[in-house]
């Protein structure tokens, strides 16, 4: 009986042991997929459709159900930097796609490098993540292990420059012109395998091409709504209104120019990213590799359509079928027991205001006629008021000149009570957010948080509108997101790997807790500055 007690404890210690090492295990590569404005539920509501890369992604992964984008302004670039960085964008200093830079006194795309040249291409533009003085989670990783190597791949270059932190060996994003591209802040040249891909590329041969459904037609009318729909963009064959399959390019389109709004760019971003890992040798030694993906032809799509359409169903379902190609190809060259694979967005997204509404709901478009007159009637009473500019605006972003304000004596709040007077009285618009009262303030509530987040001391405009939840400021068709609202913020975090099972956790998690927690899983120390925190699962 001692001898038998003996070794059933030597069993148990044995895979104790054994299961402990694996699961702390560093991976040789780590995979990150941000899907552009993917909503959590455009994984739930097609749960059982997936067969492929969704479907690995998610049985083999570790879901945090809960987790959220904690800044006000959701779009891409404050997006990416949360996820790439670990911090707010308020913070860094990525308070939008492009706003206005009051120093330079023009509006600057968020990687905008006038220092920089195009490489790959006499096309497009040289982007870069120079002038905000902070790194990412691609940075530190390359502090701690010099040998490891950083690639950023995304059809949008906020994107590529964000996902891979400050300093990556190599961003690739589409110039709009069948290439992909990066910048000589990061590259001289395009190594030999982009050039040879870009060409063979040849993306004009898609003139011809339809997107058709994948699936029969009666299971799109199961899980989604009826394929014609008021307020979804219509871009083919438009001379009867009519946003329905199949959908193709007009004669006179550039495929080039058009592509990314096709499910198809999907596939040629994942074409691309099996080069990288084959070329690069990625996750081929000890030196542990990052792999950033971004998926920016989905935002495109759900834009025109919005989440609840036939279109950005099947864009989901092609989606997973173009992943399960990729991750064979990964276990295949790298082995799937050495691949941490995160999947998340940049930012969730609101349905149709016309599907809302449909549904009961409250939800509306901005009307820009009378928001533009609202905002010719600040301009001429302020004129009229102080006899001269006090602010500069861009859109309904005013951002004030302070020293002339001090100057004549004029106390702010008169600006901020007239501004608030007009715009609030524009249906759609809640409120005007002052920045100095939104920094001073100790509400604790989630909206003020992440308004707070979003606020950069200097750059950010000193007055700003958030509209009604369920209102965008696009029409007539398509929707949006850029709010503080859940449905904007909420977006999907899984950790998948190999030996991982099948499991939701519901506790509250923010983006920028991602760079954190692949650090702490890389045995990389979390610096202090981050704002996230690192989660264990």
């Amino acid at each position: 009986m001692k001898k038998l007690y003996s070794g059933l404890c030597f069993i148990f210690v044995f895979n104790f042991l054994s299961c402990s090492s694996g699961k702390h295990e560093k991976p040789k590569l780590v995979i990150m997929l941000v899907v552009d404005q993917l909503r959590p539920d455009l994984l739930t509501r097609f749960d059982d459709l997936y067969v492929g890369g969704f479907r690995w992604l998610i049985d083999n992964g570790i879901w945090f159900t809960n987790t959220h984008h904690e800044h006000g302004y959701t779009a891409t670039g404050p997006g990416h930097a949360a996820i790439g960085f670990g911090q707010h964008p308020g913070k860094i200093g990525v308070i939008g796609n492009s706003f206005y830079d009051r120093d330079l006194k023009k509006k600057v795309n968020c990687v905008e490098d006038p220092s920089a040249k195009v490489v790959g291409s006499s096309h497009g533009y040289a982007r870069s993540f120079s002038q905000y003085n902070s790194k990412g989670m691609g940075d530190w990783l390359k502090e701690k292990y010099p040998l490891s190597k950083v690639i950023s791949i995304a059809g949008k270059d906020r994107s590529a420059c964000m996902a891979g932190g400050k300093n990556p060996d190599l961003p690739l994003y589409y110039n709009y012109h069948g290439q992909f591209i990066s910048s000589d802040y990061y590259v001289d040249s395009l190594p030999k395998w982009v050039k040879n891909f870009n060409e063979e590329l040849n993306i004009s041969s898609y003139a011809d091409s339809l997107w058709k459904k994948s699936l029969k037609n009666d299971i799109y009318q199961k899980y989604s709504r009826e394929d014609h729909f008021e307020g979804e963009t219509d871009d083919y064959l438009n001379a009867v209104y009519s946003p329905v399959f199949p959908i193709g390019f007009d004669r006179d389109v550039n495929p080039e120019n058009k592509i990314m709004g096709r499910p198809w760019f999907e596939r040629i971003i994942l074409e691309l990213a099996k080069k990288a890992i084959q070329q690069e040798s990625l996750g081929a030694d000890l030196n542990p590799d990052f792999l950033a993906i971004g998926f920016s032809a989905m935002d495109w799509m759900i834009h025109d359509y919005g989440p609840y359409s036939q279109e950005v169903m099947d864009a989901c379902i092609k989606l997973d079928k173009y992943l399960n190609s990729f991750i064979e190809y990964v276990d295949k060259i790298v082995g799937l027991n050495n691949v941490l694979f995160v999947l998340t967005s940049d930012h969730g997204g609101l349905p149709l205001p016309e599907y809302i509404k449909k549904n009961g709901g409250q939800a509306g478009r901005i009307n820009k006629k009378h928001l533009q007159e609202a905002l010719q009637w600040i301009d001429e009473e302020c004129e009229e008021k102080f006899s001269r500019k006090v602010y500069h605006r861009d859109g309904a972003n005013f951002f004030l000149d302070m020293n002339t304000i001090k100057k004549l004596g004029v106390d702010p709040q008169i600006i901020y009570d007239m501004v608030s007077k007009y715009l609030t009285e524009v249906e759609g618009i809640d409120r005007v957010i002052i920045k100095e009262q939104i920094l001073n303030s100790s509400d604790n509530d989630r909206i003020t948080k992440r308004l707070k987040n979003m606020i950069h001391n200097h750059k950010s405009p000193e007055i700003f509108p958030i509209v009604n939840s369920g209102y965008l400021y696009r029409g007539p068709y398509g929707t949006s997101h850029g709010t503080p609202y859940d449905y904007d913020t909420h977006v999907p975090l899984i950790f998948s790997r190999k030996q991982f099972r099948a499991v939701q956790k519901n506790s509250s998690h923010a983006t920028v807790d991602i760079a954190s927690t692949i650090a702490k899983y890389l045995d990389i120390s979390v610096p202090d500055y981050a704002d996230g925190v690192p989660i264990d699962f």
